[in-house]
């Protein structure tokens, strides 16, 4: 059986297929797919530095969440958890507060309100989320942990940056971003024990171990930035 802890889904199909053996019918289920869609038509074009695309960053978070066993909301939270960020597109040119009235308007107030709390916390660069402070409220720390264990799955972290030796100090690339994990390692860590979320707690411990990664990965990378994006193809005789 796949543990979703250390390989969550990553399409709505394998989210779907994890729901259903956790109870979730029906309307629920309806609730889950029409997220997915919502997400899909938003950010269809962007792509991890990994070469990832960032909606199967989406599932993964909302994948970490539901073996969690946490409410639909939250699940629901974690799939729309990025939208309300300014660099990430929506459709119409929405501005954040105007992308609230649409979330609110399909999904309920309450999702609305983790995905802008979330947005709030996520914008702290000084990693207060991980104390105990007001804005960090247990249903969006669990959806920033998510993130957090998601964006190591996979060895994805790995793939980041430019192929070949790496200089620590340059931003963006793995070393950059390994340095960066395991300094957050030990508060992560602690978050997941404090809110007993302990299948997060295993999974970030076997990614944040990057002495068991295999050799070779460095070769794989593509130089892409995170969150970069896919533009089509020109139209002409040679892509007809």
């Amino acid at each position: 059986m796949r543990d979703h802890f250390l390989f969550p889904a990553q399409t709505n199909l394998e989210l779907c297929a994890q729901a259903l053996a956790m109870g979730w019918r029906g309307g629920s289920l309806a609730r889950l797919n029409e997220a997915h869609h919502l997400a899909l038509r938003q950010v269809h074009s962007l792509v991890r530095g990994s070469g990832k695309p960032f909606i199967a960053h989406l599932v993964g978070t909302a994948s970490l969440v539901l073996a969690s066993g946490k409410p639909e909301d939250w699940v629901i939270g974690a799939m729309l958890h990025a939208l309300y960020q300014r660099r990430v597109p929506f459709e119409n040119g929405l501005a954040p507060a105007a992308r609230r009235l649409v979330i609110s308007d399909r999904f309920g107030a309450a999702v609305d309100d983790i995905v802008h709390r979330y947005t709030i916390l996520e914008d702290d660069s000084s990693g207060g989320w991980l104390e105990d402070s007001p804005l960090a409220q247990a249903d969006v720390v669990t959806l920033r942990l998510a993130d957090e264990l998601e964006d190591l799955s996979g060895y994805a972290l790995a793939l980041h940056g430019r192929p070949g030796p790496e200089d620590p100090e340059e931003r963006g690339g793995f070393a950059w971003r390994r340095n960066a994990k395991l300094a957050m390692a030990p508060r992560l860590l602690a978050t997941a024990e404090r809110l007993q979320l302990g299948g997060m707690a295993r999974g970030l411990t076997h990614w944040l171990d990057f002495s068991s990664y295999p050799e070779g990965l460095s070769a794989a990378r593509t130089g892409l930035t995170s969150s970069a994006t896919l533009r089509p193809a020109p139209v002409g005789p040679e892509n007809q």
